[in-house]
Order: C-alpha cells, then structure tokens, then sequence
C-alpha cells in the first residue's frame, strides 16, 4: 500500500492519480478520498476505462448519478464507502442540546473546506436536526476552515471582525476532531473556555474527550478497512451477503462519543 497526500489541492490531487495510474506497475486498487466533490467523476471514470483489472473506491461520499449509471458497465470495480455525513450532522446538533445549560444557547460552528461534500452534508444534517432541539441556535455562527488546525484561528478572528462576540456562545464545534482541538485552544486563550465538539472518534479525539479537553465527539467508521474488506471478497468471490448495494454505495453508521446518555450526565455534573 502506498500512499498519497493532496494536501487540499485539487490539481496536486489529480496530477499524482494520474502519475500513479500511467506508472510501469500501476495499482490494482485506487481509494480515493477527494479534494473536490465536484471533480471526482472524472477522476474514478479515468481510472476504470483505463483498465479493465482496476478496482476504485470513493471515500466519504456516495457516487455520483452519473457513475451510478456507469456501474453497469463496470461492475464491481467502482464503489463508495461513506459514513452517513448528514446522520453526523444532526448526531453533532444533539450533542449541543447535551452540552448546553438547559439544552439552549447559541453555537459557533467550524465548517471544512467550502467544496467539500462532507462538509455541505454535516451542515445540512445540523439544520435539519436544530428544529428537534429546542433551544440551540446557530444563527449562522458558521465559519469555514480548510480542515487543518491553522485554519481555525483565522476563521474565528474573521468572525470576531464582522461582529460576532464570544460573550453570546454557550459552546462551539467544527467538523473534525484537528479543528475542534485548535478551537478548543483558541477559545480558552481567549478566556471563554467552552463545551467544544469536534468529527472522526480517532484515539486523538477519544483521548480528548476522555481527557475533557473536547466535550464529544461523532466517531465516523473507518471506511478505507471496509474498502479493503470489501475489495478481497470481490477478488476472492467469498461468500456470503452482497458486499455492494446495487447502486455501488456503502453507507456506515456513525454514533456519538461518548453516547448521549452519558454526555448528559457528564454536562450536568459539571453544570
């Protein structure tokens, strides 16, 4: 297994699918976790048409329509494995309601990269669940980061200069567990030290709950050992349940961490 960073740069991205797929020995699996939702069918149609003894697997979105339509064609050698992004959206809105005093007050809310399908997703799955929530509001108290942690601070100071003031927060939140961290941070040098919730439940993040320097966090199932799970019983014809839905998409369910149950009590205890 090899691997490849785009550092979020589309066309860094596609420049290494590419010299990996024109390579003398190229890979006999490409999982792919794109940069940009939008460019993704042609990155995966490039690759399958090139060769017909070539798997390739979307990571953290379902394919697109139109791929959809061109399984037919390839069969097995093009699928998705993806958390459901917008459950974790609505998972995070609850972990609000939990961890605000009296389950209401207002939230900042650190967004990924602006193209992101993940990001798009979460947002929409917050909106949605906010209306069962009662008293948390978003207000669109919402930034945009780029993932990293060195996003975080810019993205909140910018908020700050628009006009948004900490005093109104009753906690905070982004979209993974590195930003949920640099927000965390940013906020108690701040000194408005808050119930921060951050997206992914790795060991850094559960180890930041455990440790209460993170409030919760939703933990999103691994999909690349899925994939590869996936992949050898397609190669190896094991038996048993057909690994792939007929529309190539493999849906995993995330779950908050800690439970909500237990993130109550723990918010009321320190409250």
């Amino acid at each position: 297994m090899e691997l490849r960073y785009g550092r979020g740069d589309e066309k860094n991205q596609l420049q290494q699918i590419e010299a990996d797929r024109l390579a003398s020995s190229p890979p006999d699996l490409f999982i792919v976790i794109p940069v940009n939702k939008d460019a993704v069918h042609a990155i995966l149609s490039g690759i399958v048409r090139a060769r017909d003894d070539v798997t390739c697997v979307l990571l953290h979105q379902p394919l697109t329509r139109m791929q959809n339509a061109e399984r037919e064609a390839y069969g097995r050698r093009l699928f998705s494995v993806a958390a459901d992004q917008r459950e974790i959206g609505r998972i995070q809105a609850r972990q609000f309601a939990a961890v605000l005093p009296g389950g209401a007050g207002d939230v900042l809310y650190v967004q990924g990269r602006q193209n992101s399908f993940a990001t798009a997703q979460r947002m929409l799955g917050l909106l949605e669940e906010l209306p069962r929530t009662g008293g948390v509001k978003q207000n669109d108290y919402r930034v945009y980061g780029d993932w990293s942690p060195e996003s975080v601070r810019p993205a909140a100071e910018n908020w700050k200069r628009l006009g948004g003031m900490l005093e109104w927060l009753g906690a905070a939140g982004a979209q993974s567990d590195d930003m949920a961290l640099a927000l965390a941070a940013h906020l108690g040098e701040q000194g408005r030290p808050l119930p921060v919730i951050g997206v992914d439940g790795l060991e850094t993040g559960k180890r930041a709950v455990n440790a209460e320097t993170l409030a919760a966090t939703v933990v999103q199932p691994l999909g690349v050992g899925h994939a590869l799970r996936v992949y050898r019983d397609l190669v190896t014809g094991a038996p048993g349940d057909k690994p792939v839905a007929d529309d190539g998409n493999i849906v995993l369910p995330p779950e908050s961490y800690p439970p909500l149950d237990e993130l109550r009590h723990r918010a009321s205890r320190a409250s």
